[in-house]
């Protein structure tokens, strides 16, 4: 079970590392959704393939 869901076993650390890991996920988006067609063919991607993505709530791996 994730250290995130276990009721009562948020420690101050792991609740910073989650919010990290909020803020990585939300600035990776955003980021990916600056991408134009040219970079997004070069990684693989699809502007459909990352709208989804980028369409994710940032809890949402």
């Amino acid at each position: 079970m994730s250290k995130y869901l276990m009721p009562g076993a948020w420690s101050v650390m792991a609740l910073i590392d989650y919010l990290e890991q909020l803020e990585s996920r939300y600035q990776g988006r955003r980021m990916l959704a600056e991408l134009d067609e040219t970079q997004l063919r070069d990684i693989g991607l699809t502007r459909a393939d990352a709208e989804q993505e980028t369409d994710k709530l940032p809890w949402v791996a």
